[in-house]
């Protein structure tokens, strides 16, 4: 059951990262936003989060040909973590004292859905090692 999560969770991260690294601006349109409102700077983080992506995808699928699940999971989880120090610090900094009903937007809400799933497909995937 851990071998077929850590695989579906890479073939959904490794789609995630090949989007954002070659068609950032069809990712702005999912959260109705263009680029003009988000600027350049945001079309190349965004690639640079789909090489990370990328990058941890293809790790995970040759940790599963390996047996070395214990590994992937723990690294994708890292991932989850890093993701939401993120978010935590934008809904702060964009909210000052009022945090998470001003902070939040389209974007943070779309990240946040993806951070949850994330840690709900890695958790299941450690526990059934």
């Amino acid at each position: 059951m851990a071998k077929r999560i850590l695989i579906e969770g890479s073939l959904v991260r490794g789609a995630y990262g090949l989007i954002s690294l070659l068609l950032p601006k069809l990712l702005f349109g999912v959260v109705r936003e263009s680029e003009a409102d988000l600027g350049v700077k945001a079309r190349y983080f965004n690639r640079l989060f789909g090489g990370r992506d990328l990058l941890v995808a293809s790790g995970t699928l040759a940790a599963v040909r390996s047996g070395a699940l214990s590994g992937a999971v723990k690294a994708n989880l890292a991932c989850e973590l890093t993701d939401t120090i993120s978010l935590v610090e934008e809904v702060r900094v964009r909210g000052g004292r009022r945090g998470l009903r001003t902070g939040m937007d389209r974007i943070l809400a779309l990240g946040l859905a993806f951070n949850i799933a994330g840690y709900v497909a890695w958790v299941r995937a450690l526990r059934a090692l």
